[in-house]
C-alpha cells in the first residue's frame, strides 16, 4: 500500500501502521495542505516541519527548516504561494533545524523586493543565540555524535528575533489572531501557534509523535512537568488541526486530545515516581533502575523512545531538581577516570583480564556490565588494539540493543573511536 503522508495519523493511531513508515516513506520534500490556506512543509533530514499560513497581508511561516533542507522548504512555499511576501517568522524554539533557513527566507524577500520579514521568538531565545555563538564547535561535535552524521554543518549564526514574547502574544493579520503562547518543554524558549479561526495548533517540538525529548544527556536541561502543562494546556483548545514539529499532522479533536494526554501523562508518571524516589534518599544510579513506564504507555507507536530515552528523562529530573551530583560520595571529587582504571586493572592482572571480563559479560547478555568494564580496560591501555577490538565489540552489541537515537549515537562513537585503534 502506498504511503498516505497527509491522512497517515489514524492509521498509525489505529496501529495500522508505524510511525517509522511514516518517517521512511516521506519524500525528499512535500507539501501538505491540512487546512485551507495551511500548509505543512515536510523535509527529510534533520528537519522540523515548517508551517505557512496563508493571509491577506501575507504569510506566516512557524519555523524555517535546517542548513541541509531550508532550500527545499522555501522551494515548496513558493510553489504554493509564488507572489505573497513572507510577512512574518514564527521560532517555535531555537534549534537549528528550526531557525536556519531565515538567512534564505530574508534574501528571498531582498530579491522580490518585499520588506525583511518580522521575527517573533520567546525572549529566551536570546540567551540560547550568545551560547550557541560561545559553544560553536562544542555543539557541532555533539550533534555530529548524536545524529552520526560526521559531515554535520552547525549554523554560522542566528537572527535575532524582531518581537521577543514573554509570556504569550498576539499576532494580527489579515484580520485573524494568531496567539503565541511560550511554555517549557523541550527548551526554555519554547512557543506554540493557536489558530482559532482555523481551529489549529503548530506544536513545534512539544510534540513529535515519540517519547518527548525530555532528557537529552549531551545538551542542557529539559523541563519534564512544564511540558506536561503544556500539553494539557494545549488540549483545552480542542483544536482541529495538529502540526507537529516532527512527523505527520493530526486530524479531529479527539485523535488530537488522545495523543497529546497520552505525552502528558507518560511524562506526569515519570516525574511523579522519579520525585518520590528522590523524596525516598535513593541515589541516582538506584533511581534509574526503579522507575517503569506506565503499561497502557509502553507500547503505544506514538510515544516510542526511538529518539530519546525514558531512563534519560529520569536522569533530567533528578537534574532539575538535584543538581548534577549522583549521590554517590565518590563522584562529588572523583580521582581522574584512568588513575581508578589503572587500579582496577593492577587489582584484576591487567588491562587484559578487564577486557576478557567484558568479553564474558558481552556474551552472557550483560551489556551495561560489559560496557564498564570495557571503559576501564581502555582507560587502563589506551594504546592497546585488542582491549579496543573488545571496547569496539562491546559497544556495537549496545548500538544493536538500543532504540534511542541518542543512546546509539554516543555508543557508535564510541565504537568508531576504538575501531580506529585496532
Amino acid at each position: 500500500m502506498a504511503l498516505d503522508v497527509l491522512n497517515a495519523a489514524e492509521r498509525i493511531i489505529r496501529g495500522e501502521e508505524g510511525v517509522s513508515d511514516w518517517f521512511r516513506g516521506v519524500p525528499d520534500s512535500i507539501r501538505l495542505d491540512v487546512a485551507p490556506a495551511t500548509a505543512m512543509i515536510v523535509c527529510r533530514g534533520l528537519s522540523g516541519n515548517v508551517t505557512a499560513l496563508k493571509t491577506d497581508e501575507g504569510l506566516i511561516l512557524c519555523d524555517t527548516g535546517a542548513v541541509d533542507t531550508c532550500e527545499r522548504v522555501l522551494a515548496e512555499v513558493r510553489r504554493w504561494e509564488p507572489d505573497a511576501p513572507i510577512h512574518s517568522v514564527l521560532y517555535t524554539h531555537g534549534h537549528f533545524d528550526h531557525v536556519a533557513g531565515i538567512g534564505l527566507i530574508e534574501a528571498d524577500a531582498a530579491e522580490r523586493g518585499f520588506d525583511r520579514p518580522i521575527v517573533i521568538a520567546h525572549e529566551n531565545v536570546l540567551g540560547r543565540f550568545e551560547r550557541y555563538r560561545m559553544t560553536a564547535a562544542l555543539n557541532r561535535k555533539i550533534n555530529i555524535r548524536q545524529y552520526s552524521r560526521p559531515d554535520f554543518r552547525w549554523p554560522e549564526g542566528f537572527r535575532h528575533p524582531d518581537i521577543v514574547v514573554r509570556d504569550s502574544h498576539d499576532h494580527d493579520m489579515g484580520g485573524e489572531t494568531f496567539t503565541i503562547i511560550h511554555g517549557k518543554g523541550e527548551t526554555d524558549d519554547h512557543a506554540w501557534l493557536w489558530a482559532p479561526d482555523r481551529k489549529l495548533i503548530v506544536a513545534g517540538d512539544f510534540y513529535t509523535w515519540a517519547a518527548p525529548n525530555a532528557g537529552n544527556p549531551q545538551k542542557v536541561q529539559r523541563y519534564a512537568p512544564d511540558w506536561a502543562i503544556t500539553l494539557r494546556r494545549m488540549i483545552e483548545r480542542n483544536a482541529e488541526i495538529l502540526v507537529p514539529g516532527h512527523g505527520p499532522p493530526v486530524f479531529g479533536r479527539e485523535s488530537i486530545n488522545r495523543i497529546l494526554d497520552d505525552a502528558a501523562c507518560w511524562l506526569e508518571s515519570l516525574h511523579n515516581q522519579t520525585v518520590e524516589l528522590m523524596n525516598e534518599g535513593l541515589r541516582v544510579g538506584d533511581i534509574i533502575h526503579r522507575f517503569e513506564v506506565p503499561e497502557r504507555l509502553r507500547n503505544l507507536s506514538w510515544l516510542e523512545p526511538n529518539y530519546d530515552d525514558p531512563e534519560f528523562v529520569v536522569r533530567g529530573i533528578c537534574r532539575l531538581y538535584g543538581g548534577w551530583w549522583d549521590g554517590n560520595p565518590a563522584n562529588l571529587k572523583p580521582a581522574p577516570e584512568a588513575d581508578l582504571a589503572r587500579e582496577l586493572a593492577a587489582v584484576a592482572g591487567g588491562a587484559d583480564r578487564l577486557a576478557e571480563r567484558a568479553r564474558a559479560l558481552l556474551e552472557n547478555g550483560d551489556l551495561r556490565l560489559a560496557g564498564h568494564f570495557a571503559e576501564f580496560a581502555a582507560l587502563a591501555a589506551p594504546c592497546d588494539p585488542a582491549v579496543h577490538a573488545t571496547r569496539a565489540s562491546v559497544y556495537r552489541a549496545r548500538v544493536s540493543a538500543e532504540r534511542a537515537q541518542m543512546a546509539k549515537g554516543v555508543f557508535r562513537d564510541a565504537a568508531a573511536a576504538s575501531e580506529k585503534l585496532v
